[in-house]
């Protein structure tokens, strides 16, 4: 009896601590409802901002602060209308100038923008069925109840239009007073949870102390600032795009603005606000391209701030010319040598194979001075990697040492820690630099650093097999180190997926030399065709439970939302860009020679590789590999011809070694 009273007694209070939890859990919901339906957004979009601006502004604490990429679908052709619709679907797209005609109030009040329905016509004139399949912001937010409104007159207004191009709350004149501001802006957050308002500073002192006092009003609502167009002192011959974004919220810590986006610290994307404004309100989209966003460093010192995106913004334009001037040095080096050798000047082969392992002790010194930020100054970064470059190539000419059979796979080896550990290596290298300004890639291994990897790789596996000279443990040091590379490409770590399957492809050609011995039959293609199925299939398997979506998954994604069309639209623009850097000048014109040299060793000149191919066996393998590989790299990439010239940088290294081995 006693033990039944027990265990009755026991459940009882087990029933009680269950409903107690359940209490507490309806509560926490029931508040955090209530809390989310008074979340006040203001979005305040200013003619004019730059770091001068935002010191005048004078932020005490909870703010922060980033650069933001404004480009749109057309970095050649930006207009008003093309940046706020980007804006308001998240995602970039292009729309003819002067589309937007104003704005005007219809009989019930509302505010309608005038000439929208021209801009949907010519959105989905670009983009089929655009304006049926895609969010757009308002209406994400009013399928839950949550309404947009707007204080302005301009095309800024197109960020709170539905897709009829209507706004339901606002008002279209706008006066420089702050108690205006304040009971006009109270007015429509009694109405609306999320308010878009066009202020223009106008470079008037006066305005920016009302901007500040308007801000202060309401410093306890999120608060997102940012301009419609670069000025001040960030504008630059070297910057068309990147803008100072704040951002101001209770909810989130202060410190440097970023987003899975472009996943590198201090900057966002203009697509981000669409995700950010979703994510304030728990809705979900699945047509933006954008992520929400978030601050690291957690400082409240807004000089700091300040500091730290000047230096981050600095360090970008100089990047964007230290990259071209290498690059320059890449191309004019080689076609120097191409054009003499192929007028038959064979008498300065030692010079030339000299300039070429410069060539790929620069890019290793490169990637090793990644872990300094001499970026600041273009001088010292330029002096600092052509001085060391200089030393090392004499050091190695005096003493007899090849740096082709060294320098590759320190390179290799370089990237591979820099992908896995330390990324800001990859961004401070002058050919893995993202051009961040014109924002077609943010993160991750860009073409030319791609090109280097795999390349390496290739090289580096052959100075293996040449040492080892055994098919079996050739083919367990294939195996064990070149999905190391593969997985470095993938939608994880580099999120390069034209890259991705390149190395797949190159893998398989050297397993089937390797491991088949060229031996062609339908087990072989059957057994390579499923093993490269199941490692591109991997590369995504990794990548899920991962806090943001690579490119591909985003992608795969869209696809799913919006049906096959996404992917013929990629791919179309993917071609239009892969075929306007093909035949652009100085990419054209090294194509064109790598080609001419590559033909004038292993066509014409028999007597000099039958040489080298007697004293190395794996030479002409190993180029020919290199040499595939970089066909596949140009054609599926949309800046595939820089990787073809990266690749066979090494190949013609490589040809030129011929003569010394």
């Amino acid at each position: 009896m006693l033990d039944t009273k027990l265990l009755i007694e026991g459940t009882i209070m087990n029933i009680k601590k269950i409903i107690m939890h359940l209490l507490v859990i309806i509560l926490l919901f029931i508040c955090s409802i209530s809390y989310a339906e008074n979340i006040k957004t203001i979005i305040i979009v200013t003619d004019e901002l730059d770091f001068s601006t935002i010191e005048k502004l004078d932020f005490k604490s909870g703010v922060s602060l980033g650069l933001m990429n404004t480009r749109t679908s057309n970095v050649f052709k930006r207009n008003s209308e093309s940046y706020f619709m980007t804006i308001a679907t998240g995602r970039r797209v292009q729309v003819e100038k002067e589309l937007f005609k104003g704005l005007s109030i219809d009989k019930n009040g509302n505010i309608v923008v005038d000439g929208y329905k021209d801009i949907i016509k010519n959105l989905d004139k670009n983009y089929k069925g655009f304006s049926n399949n895609m969010d757009f912001l308002a209406d994400s937010l009013k399928e839950k109840h949550i309404s947009i409104g707007y204080i302005g007159n301009d095309e800024s207004s197109l960020i709170a239009a539905d897709r009829n191009g209507i706004i339901y709350s606002g008002y279209l004149d706008i006066q420089y007073n702050k108690d205006w501001l304040v009971e006009k802006t109270s007015d429509v957050l009694e109405e609306s949870d999320v308010l878009v308002v066009s202020f223009q500073i106008e470079d008037k002192e006066e305005r920016i102390e009302i901007l500040k006092n308007y801000i202060d009003e309401f410093s306890m609502d999120n608060i997102l600032i940012f301009p419609s167009s670069v000025t001040g002192d960030v504008q630059d011959i070297r910057n068309s795009t990147l803008v100072p974004i704040i951002y101001c919220s209770q909810m989130k810590k202060s410190g440097i603005l970023t987003s899975n986006s472009t996943k590198r610290q201090g900057l966002v994307t203009n697509m981000d606000i669409f995700s950010e404004i979703t994510s304030i309100y728990g809705i979900k989209t699945h047509t933006t391209t954008g992520h929400k966003m978030y601050a690291q460093t957690d400082t409240n010192d807004i000089q700091e701030l300040i500091d730290r995106n000047i230096d981050n913004l600095h360090g970008i334009m100089n990047m964007l010319i230290i990259k071209y001037i290498f690059h320059g040095v890449i191309i004019t080096i080689q076609l120097y040598i191409i054009y003499d050798i192929l007028k038959k000047k064979k008498n300065t082969l030692r010079k030339f194979y000299m300039l070429m392992n410069g060539l790929l002790i620069m890019i290793f010194v490169s990637m090793a001075l990644g872990i300094f930020k001499l970026s600041q100054s273009i001088i010292l970064y330029s002096l600092v990697l052509t001085l060391i470059t200089i030393l090392i190539t004499y050091i190695l000419d005096k003493k007899g040492v090849d740096a082709l059979s060294i320098f590759p796979i320190l390179t290799n080896i370089i990237i591979l820690f820099a992908v896995f550990f330390c990324p800001d290596m990859i961004y401070n290298s002058f050919y893995g630099f993202n051009n961040v300004i014109s924002g077609g890639r943010f993160y991750g291994l860009n073409n030319e650093s791609m090109a280097v990897l795999i390349t390496t790789g290739i090289i580096a596996f052959y100075q293996v097999k040449r040492k080892v000279n055994n098919r079996i443990l050739s083919t367990i040091d294939l195996c064990i180190y070149f999905p190391i590379i593969i997985m470095a490409l993938s939608e994880k770590y580099a999120t390069n997926f034209g890259g991705y399957i390149t190395s797949i492809i190159a893998f398989l050609m050297l397993l089937y030399i390797t491991l088949f011995k060229r031996k062609l039959s339908k087990k072989t293609m059957f057994t390579l065709f499923g093993l490269g199925i199941g490692i591109f299939l991997i590369g995504f398997a990794i990548k899920t439970g991962n806090a943001s979506n690579g490119h591909a998954k985003s992608l795969y994604i869209r696809i799913g939302s919006l049906g096959l069309y996404e992917l013929f639209d990629m791919i179309k623009k993917k071609v239009k860009q892969l075929v306007l850097m093909a035949i652009s000048p100085p990419w054209s014109i090294i194509l064109i020679g790598q080609l001419c040299f590559i033909k004038r060793f292993l066509l014409d000149d028999n007597s000099t590789v039958k040489k080298a191919k007697i004293r190395d066996p794996y030479i002409l393998e190993e180029i020919m590999i290199i040499f595939i590989t970089s066909i596949c790299a140009f054609m599926l990439n949309d800046t595939g011809v820089i990787a073809f010239t990266y690749m066979n940088t090494y190949v013609v290294a490589k040809l030129l070694s011929m003569f010394f081995i």
